[in-house]
């Protein structure tokens, strides 16, 4: 059995789940499972402006329905994604709860349906959640802050996630043409290049900054294992999110920072292609993070194209590994449960050996298999 044969086989079981799924999920925002199997709804207003329909991950459950209208063609995908963005409307009118993570959000959801629909409220929302991101750059530092904190306070945490979210302002700039958008994401993956890689191609996650002078002030482990560590879904945020830059402006050393956070992760992957919680955790620990292994599959696959010959080789088949390992022995397939993937964490603190599940773990992971069908809408 060829490559194409044996991924196509899985993608068009992972299709089959996701159809169910997808109907019976159809008017919530998931984001992991409950006890009984059956994903959680996240689509309510809570005290917190971060929790509820303004949390991160609600546009990743749009990015699936999209990604199955790009690779069936069925019209029905395109009702539930709709839904998805017009709850997703309430987090402008609440506004406190956007943060960096707008392109996460909108990317996803109404950028997503303009690219596949010629939709112009779509348009207005993407472009919208665009200027609202474009809103948090600080020119002091040349950075995009991560969070608000309380009252707005946080005004110089920076996050590798944000690597990723940049996609939404060349999008923006593609769409307007106006290079406001441009320099921000040029200027804000600059700092990111300069003070988040290591000379060894680990990444930090968090990074402050001072807000007034841009100097720069600490690194904080944030969800990895600790200070100093290499978190592993940063890692993959960092590998797909310069890979990302590449594609979009073309500089040499996006795709040399590509490489070198690419090459880190493959030379530090446990043995079986397995990824852990944290690159830097001790060796006898078992704690995996499976979104992290799809994410840097994803990113791996696009390096692959964007890299030489040998060295995109290297990558692709590194995804390939990841992918069949995910396959084999952290995959649900069946109705047991809603999510795909399994052994997901949030954080080293939270780490467990449970089925832990995120959506954003079942979203890379049918991307990454589009991507080898040659199906997947591309979305960053």
């Amino acid at each position: 059995m060829n490559i194409q044969e044996e991924f196509g086989q899985i993608a068009q079981k992972i299709l089959d789940k996701l159809e169910v799924v997808c109907e019976k999920n159809k008017n919530k925002i998931p984001y992991t499972i409950l006890e009984n199997g059956n994903y959680n709804d996240l689509d309510y207003i809570d005290a917190n402006p971060d929790l509820g329909i303004s949390w991160w991950t609600n546009g990743f459950f749009a990015g699936i329905l999209w990604q199955m209208y790009a690779a069936t063609g069925d019209e029905k995908y395109i009702a539930m994604a709709r839904v998805q963005e017009a709850k997703l409307d309430k987090c402008f009118e609440l506004f406190e709860g956007i943060h960096h993570d707008a392109g996460f959000m909108w990317l996803l959801s109404a950028v997503a349906d303009y690219k596949l629909t010629g939709d112009r409220k779509a348009r207005i929302r993407g472009l919208h959640a665009a200027t609202i991101l474009a809103g948090r750059f600080n020119p002091n530092g040349n950075f995009i802050r991560a969070w608000n904190g309380p009252d707005g306070s946080d005004l110089n945490s920076v996050i590798i996630d944000s690597l990723m979210n940049m996609s939404l302002l060349h999008w923006a700039y593609a769409e307007t043409k106006d290079p406001r958008f441009h320099a921000m994401a040029v200027a804000h993956t600059d700092t990111v290049a300069q003070h988040f890689v290591r000379e060894d191609g680990s990444v930090r996650h968090i990074v402050k900054f001072d807000p007034e002078t841009g100097g720069k002030l600490e690194s904080l482990g944030g969800q990895g294992y600790g200070h100093g560590s290499a978190w592993s879904r940063g890692q993959a945020w960092a590998v797909y999110g310069f890979t990302n830059a590449y594609r979009h402006c073309k500089k040499e050393k996006y795709l040399q920072k590509a490489c070198q956070t690419a090459d880190y992760f493959i030379d530090h992957l446990r043995a079986c292609m397995c990824v852990p919680i944290d690159f830097m955790q001790p060796e006898e620990e078992t704690y995996e993070d499976n979104s992290a292994a799809c994410i840097a599959a994803c990113g791996l696959l696009e390096l692959g194209q964007a890299a030489g010959e040998e060295q995109g080789r290297r990558y692709e088949d590194a995804a390939l590994r990841i992918l069949r390992r995910v396959g084999e022995k952290r995959s649900c397939l069946d109705d047991s449960m809603d999510a795909l993937v399994t052994r997901c964490a949030v954080s080293y603190a939270e780490r467990n050996d449970g089925a832990h599940t995120l959506i954003y773990a079942d979203y890379f992971y049918l991307e990454a298999m589009l991507k080898l069908g040659h199906s997947a809408l591309m979305i960053w």
